[in-house]
């Protein structure tokens, strides 16, 4: 999937919306998250929302409308007015969600527009208790067990679900893959010992490993999380080079108009620049990043390219 006219302004807009512009905006704004409450996605729409509020003179509301890795929600905004008034809480799985599913009813590249990325965080690898508690044993069990173990995810296709699929090839292990509708009752279920293994925000699973719930063997990104250091990365605890660092960021309809989208995107990076946010995001395993719309445009089209090229050696599709 080529990057094309998302970046650009297009030249005509539908008047209902540019009239709207002047008094933007008037009444609450509507932040569709593709997730169920209670995960690390719905709880970052809800930290940056709150912020922007102010600023705005509006409340954002967060509208969750989860399924289909997310595709459910994202096809809300793809299909609303471009007026500014309809957000997505979005991730890495709202562009590459045709690649693997070849129903799905939105095309990315066509039908989002880009307000803003919130930032970037680790995954970290939970496992159940019972299981080995360091990288390298749980390696040394899965090799010896291929397809034994189940490994759950937040959704099929969704970020989670990737990261598992592009970790078993890395560390050569078979397992089934058990996908659940958002990270909530897939953390359930770890506790409960019904599924092996799973990756998930750091800030989701932290206090959950932390009382001795699930296992925390290791983080995705590159360098230790500030919020465990104690707790290695993947790549230094046993599988050398790897890593995966899921973002999350606000989308658009396409063709939101450009003053709408610049005072949204004004209220968006304000937020992103308080103490307090950034402190709340690093709660949730978030490192606040702002990048503004055509930056956030072209940020999105690398990491992309990056989950094509996984989704292409798993041959993953859901349909």
């Amino acid at each position: 999937m080529l990057r094309r006219h998302l970046l650009a302004t297009p030249a005509l807009l539908l008047p209902a919306a540019a009239g709207a512009q002047g008094s933007f905006p008037a009444r609450p704004i509507r932040i569709v998250v593709p997730w169920p409450p209670g995960g690390a996605t719905a709880n970052v729409a809800r930290i940056v929302g709150d912020a922007m509020s102010p600023r705005l003179g509006q409340p954002l509301v967060l509208d969750h409308r989860p399924g289909a890795g997310g595709a459910i929600g994202t096809d809300a905004v793809a299909k609303a007015a471009p007026d500014g008034y309809t957000i997505l809480m979005g991730g890495a799985g709202s562009f590459f969600r045709p690649l693997i599913d070849r129903d799905t009813p939105f095309n990315p590249e066509r039908d989002l527009g880009f307000l803003g990325l919130v930032g970037q965080g680790p995954f970290a690898l939970v496992v159940r208790q019972g299981l080995p508690a360091t990288l390298a044993g749980f390696l040394a069990h899965a090799r010896a067990n291929p397809g034994v173990l189940n490994v759950a995810s937040s959704g099929q296709g969704a970020t989670s679900h990737l990261t598992a699929e592009l970790f078993n090839a890395e560390a050569g292990i078979r397992a089934t893959h058990v996908p659940y509708r958002g990270s909530g009752p897939a953390t359930v279920d770890l506790i409960a010992g019904r599924v092996d293994y799973y990756f998930d925000a750091l800030g989701t699973v932290l206090e959950n490993a932390r009382q001795g719930r699930i296992q925390m063997l290791g983080v995705t990104t590159e360098a230790r999380a500030s919020q465990a250091p104690d707790v290695p990365t993947i790549a230094e605890a046993g599988l050398p080079g790897f890593s995966a660092a899921p973002w999350w960021g606000f989308n658009l309809p396409a063709n939101v108009p450009a003053p709408v989208v610049d005072r949204l995107a004004a209220a968006m990076g304000a937020a992103l620049a308080e103490p307090s946010v950034v402190a709340a995001l690093e709660g949730q395993g978030v490192v606040a990043r702002f990048l503004g719309p055509a930056e956030f445009g072209r940020f999105v089209w690398t990491e992309h390219a990056k989950w094509a090229r996984t989704i292409e050696a798993a041959g993953l599709k859901v349909s």
